[in-house]
């Protein structure tokens, strides 16, 4: 992959949206490896659970799904305490922001076509993946699942990137919040896409500006 000719393309994208640029931030490393497909879909449907939660789904039933379907293990160890505390917490309304988390994983795993930074995450994005309500198995989501092309990921992680710079630089001036969508959205995409590229825990991705 041509890591400029990245940053170019990522660059123009941002003026588009009406962000601001920064033409001296690093380039991003060449990506020897990306997370695998079960990876991802192991990230995602955890992930998923702590969110359903946050947006008053029973936590006693989101830990039982997701110990039958395997994953009480992966989650993470701030992820677990939120679902074992008996009450709902101020950390209810950040890990609902964390459904733009999922829409770029779910993105990176061919589940839709459209990770668009002029707009949040579709209305209908719980469709999208298994019924935990009606206690779905996961198999049929899993076994239809493709892995997007690593140079397409690095495209929309620098991107992301890009425009989380611009973000970060309009609050420590005090202005507005450019683009169309709030920066929390930019922010958790630019998490779950950083993820992707990397090897580092979910709660150990860095995103340095």
């Amino acid at each position: 992959m041509e890591m400029q000719r990245i940053r170019e393309r990522s660059l123009e994208a941002a003026k588009t949206l009406g962000y601001s640029t920064n033409a001296d931030l690093p380039l991003m490393d060449e990506l020897e490896q990306i997370r695998t497909v079960s990876e991802a879909a192991d990230r995602l449907l955890s992930l998923y659970a702590v969110v359903a939660c946050s947006y008053g789904f029973p936590k006693d039933k989101a830990r039982k799904w997701l110990a039958r379907e395997g994953l009480v293990d992966l989650l993470t160890p701030t992820e677990r305490a939120y679902l074992e505390a008996c009450s709902n917490s101020d950390l209810d309304a950040s890990n609902q922001w964390q459904v733009e988390s999922l829409w770029a994983l779910t993105w990176c795993v061919g589940c839709h076509a459209n990770l668009d930074f002029s707009d949040s995450c579709s209305d209908n994005f719980v469709q999208l993946l298994p019924d935990i309500a009606n206690d779905a198995s996961t198999d049929s989501f899993r076994s239809g699942l493709q892995l997007r092309d690593k140079a397409e990921i690095a495209s929309k992680t620098d991107l992301a990137y890009c425009l989380h710079w611009a973000v970060r630089d309009a609050e420590i001036k005090a202005q507005k919040i450019p683009g169309k969508v709030p920066g929390n959205v930019i922010v958790e995409r630019r998490h779950a896409l950083e993820w992707m590229i990397g090897q580092v825990p979910w709660d150990e991705v860095t995103l340095d500006t």
